[in-house]
């Protein structure tokens, strides 16, 4: 017989919820506050979550304990077998967490990552078909690549103009408009600003109904719906079938938010390990030169520098938490989970489990060449539930990457990164500073 699953001390829970939960809490769970951001990086640099964790499994034996939230009891998964159990369950067992879904119904009501069900096949169908899930190469990447290329080629010579948090958030707002809704949008910050404004109202603990800004939001929304610019996201919309219970519109904030902030994020840590490792600066400019990189099939192949991506997101995942709730009764390390347990799954600890991945605190891309190294590192999550459109994130991620290296030399100005050391366990992309040679 199994034993029950241990439960953390008073102390224990008071440490996690002060160090842990409430610094994460405060850089914003939808949209990065910068102040904070900024803050817990200089203050809370130390690996003291993964000791923490550590000390925790070491204690106990286990790698299932229950911890506390002031609202809640939550089953913490370490179990490499557990989680993916977890995961190739979701969201028919587990499904998202109770705080995930009051915090989008704030901007995106009936977004597929918190439905259930039939409306969750519906609404992931749709996703999968209008981002070409499976296809690294969307049906419209050489459109794509071409607005890519004319956002980033007036950069090209001798002083890039791409040098500092703002440069890039303005880059990826403008690419991640016109690929959504068409050429047309790209100037269209009323639309990201109104985003931006519900997200911060979805990061306050207590969550309203609605935004005010909510039915602005989405009438200018549905207007670039009904118009359908050829080319974009939106007129795939229109073709890919759809029915009342698709709820289109409220499909789309994610992927506005995801190709914009989330991307921006990954691609410049990205950019920033690349320049902070001479031999992966390098070999990627060794993979550029033997590859078209004008055409989208070229930059499909560039798979040192989509390595390079994937160790960015793995190394400071943007997701750093998963929470799963069960729908259902469940079993897990041989204990009874009942229904509406909240279960999570901490990414900045599994990514940094050098127990578990010895290359944990590395930048080690040459490991992403046979796929992922480990089942652990779930930044775009894993099983049913994983990111609908990664195929077509990580094209934009690497076309971004491939062109502002090849339209110049940048240096890392700060932060520092040094590579002989293991890397830091936050990097604040607000304060980056790339220079030109």
């Amino acid at each position: 017989m199994s034993q029950p699953i241990p439960a953390l001390s008073l102390r224990d829970n008071l440490l996690y919820n002060l160090y842990y939960a409430a610094p994460m809490a405060l850089q914003g769970a939808f949209t990065r506050s910068r102040f904070w951001v900024s803050f817990w990086t200089r203050w809370h640099r130390d690996p003291a979550a993964v000791r923490f964790v550590t000390g925790l499994r070491t204690r106990f034996g286990r790698d299932v304990l229950y911890l506390r939230l002031p609202t809640s009891r939550v089953l913490l998964m370490l179990d490499r077998e557990g989680i993916g159990h977890v995961l190739d369950n979701s969201p028919m067992v587990y499904a998202d967490g109770q705080l995930k879904r009051d915090g989008m119904r704030v901007f995106q009501p009936n977004a597929v990552t918190i439905s259930r069900g039939d409306d969750w096949r519906v609404r992931r169908h749709f996703n999968e078909a209008v981002l070409n899930f499976g296809c690294p190469v969307h049906q419209y990447a050489e459109g794509f690549l071409q607005i890519i290329r004319d956002e980033i080629a007036p950069a090209a010579g001798p002083a890039p103009r791409f040098r500092c948090w703002e440069d890039f958030d303005g880059l990826f707002e403008r690419i991640a408009l016109q690929i959504i809704f068409g050429r047309s949008a790209r100037h269209d910050t009323i639309l990201t600003g109104l985003l931006r404004k519900m997200m911060r109202e979805a990061n306050r603990p207590i969550k309203p109904k609605r935004s005010p800004y909510f039915d602005a939001f989405y009438t200018r929304l549905s207007a670039y719906l009904s118009r359908a610019e050829p080319g974009s996201l939106v007129a795939l919309c229109r073709a890919v079938p759809a029915t009342e219970d698709t709820k289109v519109e409220n499909q789309i904030p994610h992927w506005m938010f995801a190709a914009w902030e989330t991307l921006a994020i990954n691609t410049v840590r990205a950019l920033a390990l690349i320049l902070a490792h001479p031999h992966a600066e390098q070999r990627v400019r060794q993979e550029m030169a033997g590859t078209d990189t004008t055409s989208a099939a070229g930059i499909h192949r560039l798979d040192y520098l989509e390595a390079c991506l994937q160790e960015a997101m793995r190394l400071w995942p943007t997701t750093p938490v998963l929470l799963r709730e069960t729908v259902t009764e469940d079993t897990l390390d041989g204990a009874t989970i009942p229904a509406k347990t909240q279960v999570m799954i901490w990414n900045s600890f599994n990514h940094r489990d050098q127990a578990a991945y010895p290359l944990a605190n590395m930048f080690s891309p040459e490991a992403w060449a046979d796929g992922r190294p480990s089942p652990l590192f779930n930044h775009l999550s894993s099983g049913p539930q994983v990111c609908a459109g990664m195929d077509l994130l990580r094209f934009i991620g690497k076309a971004v990457l491939a062109l502002l290296l090849s339209s110049g030399r940048y240096v890392l100005a700060g932060p520092p990164l040094e590579p002989d050391r293991p890397m830091p366990y936050a990097y604040n992309q607000f304060d980056v500073q790339f220079t030109s040679e």
